[in-house]
């Protein structure tokens, strides 16, 4: 049992849980909240949305649940954790991104959000969400050699299929040059994790253009390191037909 003290207003409830951090519950759309906040976006009881710090184009939402984590957390290790939490429980969210964490922290995370979820599901949290179709691509030998393009916000690469989890982007790719802000001033998940994506090549890189070729791991990793995601990366990759991935890989 985990003690925590609260107070609610016509705004919000919020639990202060001491050393755990707090959570806080918005009827409507909150003004003002940290820029290192984890927000579950909510429509009724499921989530639509995940975001740090970053309440943009949320219309849709119907209340908020904000998770300020513990001060020795990792908030963008978290997050990703939070996520790979909400696919495995059945929701279709962008989480196809690889991030290293150590087995430490995952069992502090894993510990602390059992700890939290009896909170979650008192706000509303649907843990198993009503499930919807998600199109799914099959990898096809047949495409390992076709140079795939991508033109999108000034970036330009060419990008090889090779195996299922195996994204081959040439040397000479242009990357944008900075990462986007929200309408709140912060950079987004998305933008944290290109970074993240970039640091790890730096010596790849000069002057946003890629000097040597790298492998990646999937078409969100991709999107990701050149133009700091935001669309469907499916549909930017082009075959010299001008096909979309999506178009030749779609499982019907």
């Amino acid at each position: 049992m985990t003690d925590f003290t609260g107070n609610y207003s016509d705004q919000k409830i919020t639990i202060d849980l001491k050393d755990l951090g707090s959570i806080n519950y918005y009827f409507t759309k909150p003004e003002e909240y940290s820029k290192e906040s984890i927000f579950l976006i909510m429509q009724n009881r499921e989530i639509i949305g995940l975001g740090i710090g970053d309440l943009d184009n949320t219309e849709a939402a119907t209340s908020y649940i904000e998770i300020v984590v513990p001060e020795n957390f990792i908030v963008t290790d978290f997050f990703y954790f939070l996520t790979k939490h909400m696919v495995q429980s059945g929701y279709k969210i962008n989480a196809e991104y690889k991030m290293q964490i150590s087995q430490v922290s995952l069992q502090l995370y894993e510990k602390y959000w059992q700890n939290v979820l009896p909170i979650l599901s008192a706000f509303g949290l649907r843990t198993t969400p009503v499930k919807r179709v998600k199109p799914r691509h099959k990898f096809m030998a047949s495409l390992a050699d076709v140079p795939f393009k991508i033109d999108y916000k000034g970036s330009k690469a060419t990008v090889y299929w090779q195996k299922r989890s195996q994204f081959l982007v040439k040397s000479g790719a242009i990357l944008v040059g900075q990462a986007p802000l929200t309408k709140s001033g912060v950079i987004g998940f998305a933008g944290r994790f290109g970074l993240r994506l970039r640091q790890e090549h730096e010596k790849e890189l000069h002057d946003n253009v890629l000097t040597k070729d790298i492998v990646l791991r999937s078409v969100n990793e991709v999107g990701t390191f050149l133009y700091f995601a935001g669309t469907n990366g499916w549909l930017q990759l082009k075959s010299p037909s001008g096909q979309t991935l999506h178009e030749l890989t779609v499982e019907k």
